[in-house]
């Protein structure tokens, strides 16, 4: 069973990273979004930051049912989806995104923008360092003892960063 959940999560990766990808390779990544207003790719993402804080959510409650090996499982998937999402996809925009000084975050698409990548980067460092203790792969002197306060600070981070992804969809395509 633990097996069949690894590759299942490992598939949902590859998934992910075929279609975000296969979008980019296809020409398709500025086309117009189902939602209207947005390139195609800006509203998958918007559509995968939903689904991510839900899934996130989903392990929580995994978690609290005492379904501790579904919850590492679930949320090992999940952050590890938005890795990709933040590579491929967050990362590569914000890099493109001028910054000419602190004037700028006047506006307030650039101050949703900014906040959203600071916290976002914060909150995807928090969760990558929690999947890596909850799987066994940070040595021992690396894992915190706080780990539920973080699990909590950290799924609360995931949504606040989706919220700040509306805002910012909202701030540069829907305005």
């Amino acid at each position: 069973m633990v097996r069949r959940g690894s590759v299942a999560a490992a598939l949902i990766v590859a998934i992910t990273l075929a279609m975000v990808l296969g979008i980019k390779a296809a020409g398709k990544a500025d086309a117009r979004g189902f939602f209207g207003p947005g390139p195609l790719l800006a509203d998958i993402n918007l559509v995968f930051e939903v689904l991510l804080v839900l899934g996130l959510t989903v392990g929580m409650l995994l978690a609290r049912a005492g379904n501790i090996e579904a919850h590492r499982r679930n949320q090992t998937t999940w952050v590890l989806v938005n890795l990709v999402f933040v590579s491929f996809l967050m990362a590569p925009s914000i890099a493109g995104f001028k910054f000419n000084g602190i004037a700028d975050l006047k506006d307030p698409g650039n101050l949703a923008t900014w906040v959203h990548a600071s916290v976002g980067t914060l909150t995807a460092i928090a969760g990558t360092w929690l999947v890596l203790q909850m799987n066994d792969v940070l040595p021992a002197a690396l894992h915190t003892r706080h780990w539920k306060g973080l699990m909590r600070a950290t799924l609360a981070g995931y949504w606040l960063v989706a919220l700040l992804g509306i805002a910012t969809y909202r701030a540069w395509y829907a305005s």
